[in-house]
């Protein structure tokens, strides 16, 4: 989630390395139908101070990571009404006692994967590793899976000890075969190298999730060191995934949403112009909704806002005015509108949990309830 300099596998974007993502004749998920809506928009606090929901319909929770008492993140989760809120794990001597975050719900609500600060006898680990292990920025962090209710736990990624190794934003595709997050790795040149990697989710007859055929997506190569790149959604028939990078114009502040075609490697562009642009991910009637600051004066100071275009990147539209004064949507202060899953939206398309941030410092983040008006 955040703006973080990159892992260092190396580069496989041609159709030959991701052939094997196109699963012929698998059943996926339609998008859901969804009225015409759109702006304007009203909100409510959902969650204070939280960010990283994801809902899982299957299950009727909302997943979010939340600082706890004793300094760390952790993962709740909590009714859409607001009811029944409990952490993720508590009491569990399996799972990381360290911070965790950016919880993703597998499609059947049986699963969650997250990212989990390492843990250790780590000389001088707890001068730092937990600030920068916090969830969106990746330092010191696992790729992890968890039952439901955190009794049963399993790491499935082991990067390098420090902080330009880590992982970030797991997500799981529609027909749940596919779980992506980014990577990232002491670069070559002296920065940190960021991938994309997907792998196909498997579970075993013991109910132990485990992961296979893990593929890298670094389109920039080795060319250009230091490119950004991060996830961002799948489609509904789980065949493209968006992403947010600087690989063609090598200026983090200028990042370009794309979206990757599963099935012959094929990438293609959908933001343009010299504005910030991040966290892309498809709505329930196949539009995505991403984070700019398209029409701020100054480089990604005057915040950011959420708008929504079609599929091949035309329409680009405006949804929320969180920065503007005038507007009834403006919040007295500088906003950073981030994540808005695919899984979050009601059936309806009328609605959406979203996460907003204040500081790009301390991420200092509340969980929206968004409504759009309909037409």
């Amino acid at each position: 989630m955040r703006v973080f300099p990159r892992p260092s596998c190396r580069v496989r974007t041609a159709a030959v390395a991701l052939a094997t993502f196109a699963f012929a004749g698998c059943a996926t998920q339609s998008a859901s139908a969804a009225e015409s809506c759109g702006p304007p928009v009203t909100y409510s606090i959902f969650e204070h101070n939280a960010y990283g929901s994801d809902w899982s319909k299957a299950g009727n929770l909302i997943a979010f990571n939340r600082v706890g008492g004793d300094g760390f993140y952790h993962i709740y989760t909590v009714r859409p009404d607001g009811s029944d809120l409990q952490q993720i794990g508590l009491g569990s001597p399996a799972f990381p006692t360290r911070t965790v975050g950016s919880p993703a719900w597998t499609p059947s609500g049986a699963y969650l994967a997250f990212v989990a600060e390492k843990t250790g006898s780590i000389p001088g680990f707890l001068k730092g590793a937990t600030f920068a292990a916090t969830p969106g920025w990746g330092g010191y962090s696992d790729l992890w899976v968890a039952t439901a209710n955190g009794s049963r736990v399993w790491q499935l990624t082991n990067v390098p000890v420090g902080n330009n190794y880590g992982v970030v934003l797991p997500a799981f595709s529609p027909n749940g075969r596919l779980l992506e997050w980014t990577q990232k790795a002491q670069g070559p040149h002296g920065g940190v190298d960021w991938t994309l990697e997907i792998a196909q989710f498997n579970i075993s007859a013991t109910g132990a999730p485990y992961l296979t055929n893990i593929r890298t997506v670094a389109p920039g190569g080795s060319a250009y060191p230091n490119e950004f790149i991060e996830t961002g959604g799948f489609s509904a028939d789980s065949t493209q995934l968006l992403f947010t990078s600087d690989y063609q114009n090598h200026l983090f502040v200028e990042n370009q949403i794309y979206k990757l075609n599963l099935q012959t490697g094929s990438i293609a562009r959908l933001t343009t112009g010299g504005k910030y642009n991040e966290h892309p991910r498809f709505t329930p009637n196949g539009q995505i909704i991403w984070m700019t600051d398209e029409d701020q004066p100054l480089l990604h100071m005057g915040g950011d806002d959420w708008w929504i275009m079609n599929a091949d990147g035309s329409n680009p539209q405006k949804l929320t005015e969180f920065n503007t004064p005038s507007s009834p949507n403006y919040l007295g202060k500088t906003v950073y509108a981030t994540v808005v899953d695919t899984d979050s939206w009601g059936a309806s398309g009328s609605y959406f949990f979203g996460d907003v941030e204040f500081n790009l410092v301390t991420s200092q983040s509340d969980i929206l309830r968004v409504s759009l008006t309909c037409r």
